[in-house]
């Protein structure tokens, strides 16, 4: 075999080698830099609770965080005076315990209530409904509404 013919030969077998080489480190790399799959979980997610049902669903936001120049919900210590049953009517509904139709009238609460509340489970009501009972108090409103001062105004407000 001539001299040019053995180089090619072995450098076909050396390029192979080199290659195997490569892909091998570029495995054991890549293997080295992955995360661990996360493990599996064992229990069910914790539920919400109702004091951050509240927030994150908006009972506190437009009755105690919004001004009053915009929207004027009444307190949320109001709901003290519904039963379960009440409460569930008029989250999902939009009729008050006094049968009052905020639907019907166009409130934004009553549109709410059809649009968005409506669509809670059971236990999201029980447990907004149980925090708005025992954990809801007129210092936490307070504390709520005097947050307003520290937003800029709406747009539509400014002088």
């Amino acid at each position: 075999m001539p001299n040019g013919e053995r180089v090619l030969a072995d450098g076909g077998l050396t390029m192979r080698i080199a290659i195997a080489f490569l892909a091998a480190c570029l495995v054991l790399c890549l293997a080295a830099c992955s995360k661990p799959a996360p493990e599996a979980r064992t229990s069910p997610p914790e539920p919400i609770t109702g004091e951050r049902l509240a927030y994150i669903v908006g009972c506190v936001n437009c009755h105690h965080q919004t001004p009053k120049e915009i929207l004027n919900a009444p307190p949320l210590l109001m709901v003290q005076a519904y039963s379960l049953p009440e409460f569930t009517t008029l989250l999902r509904t939009g009729v008050t315990r006094a049968g009052r139709d905020m639907y019907a009238q166009g409130s934004v609460m009553g549109i709410v209530a059809r649009e968005q509340l409506a669509h809670l489970t059971d236990g999201e009501i029980a447990s907004i409904h149980h925090y708005l009972q025992t954990g809801w108090t007129a210092e936490r409103a307070a504390l709520e509404e005097a947050k307003i001062a520290t937003f800029p105004p709406p747009t539509f407000m400014k002088p």
